[in-house]
């Protein structure tokens, strides 16, 4: 063979074989590339933060109702549409020009989310009762500059659900707001339990772990209750967790006697399944 053609031949296999190493490189089952997946969630709104590079778009895992609502933030840079997983998000809202609680997401995305919390205190219908607005502010770390801007939205329907959150006033004058987050899906036997205090301290709303928490489980039907339950115990972040017992399906009544400096406070998350 003329050996300008092996020549070829070679530099053909060569180039074949880098494109091969190159692409199977870039496949997207990288497993070190951010996977994005939304779909056991619910897509509320998006909007661009302005000055700061980004589409924001929040996700739900149910609509959105007063108490505990975990919140899910997914960032597109706006220039190339790239998934943007290094950021630093606040989460504002104002209901008619006060400020509500929040957990703000933590830096860096899990599998392509940004995962906080908005605490909603009192219901809404709809954009016939204008008064809460939210405001997401996005300092995106990952475009040049790493410029900084908000999104803004409103409008959204907000459910009551007095069974699952309480604005309380300790013998003190402390005031609480206590929000129910789990159990999400009870079982009969044991289930994780987990309920959030802030104090409702206009603009800040701190969360409390400080309070001692009494459980009692009580099925509504005939008052009974039930054994091996473990107490909800108080966290920095204002986190209580504890271990619920329930024997049998149907309607209970998870009574809670709030107590600090031997004052206390009764009241109780309603739940069925």
């Amino acid at each position: 063979m003329n050996k300008r053609i092996i020549i070829s031949v070679l530099n053909f296999f060569i180039f074949f074989s880098l494109i091969t190493f190159f692409n199977s490189c870039s496949d997207d089952s990288n497993p070190s590339a951010p996977q994005l997946n939304t779909k056991q969630l619910i897509k509320l709104d998006s909007a661009y933060a302005i000055g700061g590079r980004a589409t924001v778009s929040i996700y739900l895992e149910d609509s959105l109702k007063t108490g505990y609502n975990p919140v899910y933030i997914v960032l597109y840079d706006s220039v190339t549409n790239a998934l943007i997983t290094d950021a630093h998000i606040e989460f504002h809202l104002l209901n008619h020009g006060h400020a509500a609680p929040v957990e703000n997401p933590a830096g860096e995305a899990v599998d392509g989310k940004f995962k906080g919390a908005f605490i909603l205190t009192s219901p809404q219908t709809g954009d016939n009762v204008l008064h809460w607005h939210y405001s997401i502010m996005v300092h995106n770390h990952q475009a040049p500059g790493k410029p900084e801007g908000e999104a803004e939205f409103s409008d959204f329907i907000v459910r009551d659900n007095p069974d699952k959150f309480k604005s309380i006033i300790m013998a003190d004058s402390t005031k609480l707001f206590l929000s129910f987050i789990a159990p999400k899906t009870s079982v009969t036997g044991a289930n994780a339990f987990e309920f959030l205090i802030n104090r409702n301290e206009p603009e800040l709303f701190p969360p409390d772990g400080s309070y001692t928490v009494q459980m009692t489980p009580e099925y509504l039907l005939n008052g009974h209750t039930t054994a091996n339950n473990v107490n909800p115990a108080g966290q920095s972040d204002g986190h209580y967790k504890g271990t619920v017992n329930f024997d049998m399906s149907g309607n209970w009544r998870i009574k809670l006697r709030i107590i600090k400096n031997t004052l206390s406070y009764d009241t109780y998350f309603d739940l069925s399944y």
